[in-house]
């Protein structure tokens, strides 16, 4: 990400991630794995942001295709596994400079 030009911070579960949503009032995108190996998956990830951060955008990822009862306004892609890394940029830049946004400086949550 940071080749890109974006500034990537990690977290390593669901709550982290909404901590430093907390602590990052600059965050546009969050890319999540649907399978976090605990209670809290990125589907409720996803939720949360959409309830305290809606205008931030969610990228998903995952093993399995995308549910088709699942579908969150704020989820603006699914890429199920693999992906390419030019495919996951493309969606961010899109996301960072579409016409939701007026800023031209991103900074990008990963886990």
């Amino acid at each position: 990400m940071e080749d890109s030009g974006f500034e990537a911070v990690e977290a390593k579960n669901a709550d982290e991630a909404l901590t430093m949503l907390r602590h990052y009032p600059d965050i546009l995108v969050v890319f999540t794995d649907i399978d976090l190996n605990a209670e809290k998956d990125g589907f409720w990830l996803a939720e949360q942001i959409k309830i305290g951060w809606p205008k931030i955008d969610v990228i998903v990822t995952s093993a399995y295709p995308r549910p088709k009862n699942y579908n969150l306004d704020n989820v603006i892609a699914y890429y199920e596994k693999p992906y390419s890394e030019k495919d996951l940029i493309n969606q961010i830049q899109k996301a960072v400079f579409g016409s939701r946004r007026g800023r031209s400086i991103a900074e990008f949550v990963s886990y």
